[in-house]
């Protein structure tokens, strides 16, 4: 029963609404570009900023901003689980000291100094947000190659309606513009 019934919401809250997505008539190239950048974003190590900040780039390249958050809502797993390797990755490239991440030593440094422990962790939130940035722009493109060819291959092609017009047959249209006398405009008072 309860498997049924987990089937039925992932269906209804996953499966239908990505359907949707791919059937309102997107490119396979707006849709790589949407998945990947939606992907990016997804993973990035800053709880709470994801949103905004898929919602803002899909407006600015004119993508599908449900389809964007959408997807950075699907990879939201992968963004918990590579937190810690992207601090891990920010505090080694930026030779930073060594962060101890267990809960006992977190607690510890709340405990002897909370300012400092909260600068220690902003420091190193800010170097993973970094690692993130440095790795965003080629892992993007590397899922857009890898998505474009899939999703030619497997969305519909448009399908061509009968008896359209060409763009580049439709005449410009004039219209003239006909001048008032000036005994018919009335002065402003």
């Amino acid at each position: 029963m309860s498997t049924s019934i987990i089937t039925i919401f992932f269906k209804r809250r996953i499966v239908h609404p990505v359907l949707n997505l791919l059937r309102q008539g997107m490119t396979p190239h707006k849709l790589a570009v949407t998945v990947a950048l939606g992907t990016v974003v997804g993973i990035l190590p800053a709880l709470g900023v994801t949103t905004v900040m898929g919602t803002a780039l899909a407006a600015r390249f004119r993508l599908n901003i449900a389809a964007t958050v959408l997807v950075s809502y699907l990879v939201h797993p992968l963004q918990l689980l590579l937190i810690i390797p992207f601090i891990k990755a920010g505090i080694f490239m930026f030779g930073l000291d060594e962060l101890k991440l267990s809960l006992d030593e977190m607690i510890a440094m709340f405990r002897l100094d909370w300012l400092a422990a909260l600068n220690k962790l902003w420091v190193a939130n800010l170097a993973a947000v970094s690692a993130w940035a440095i790795l965003a722009i080629p892992v993007g493109a590397l899922l857009y190659v890898a998505l474009l060819p899939i999703l030619k291959r497997v969305l519909p092609k448009p399908a061509s309606v009968a008896g359209t017009i060409p763009a580049n047959s439709i005449a410009e249209l004039n219209i003239p513009v006909i001048p008032i006398p000036e005994t018919e405009v009335q002065p402003q008072v």
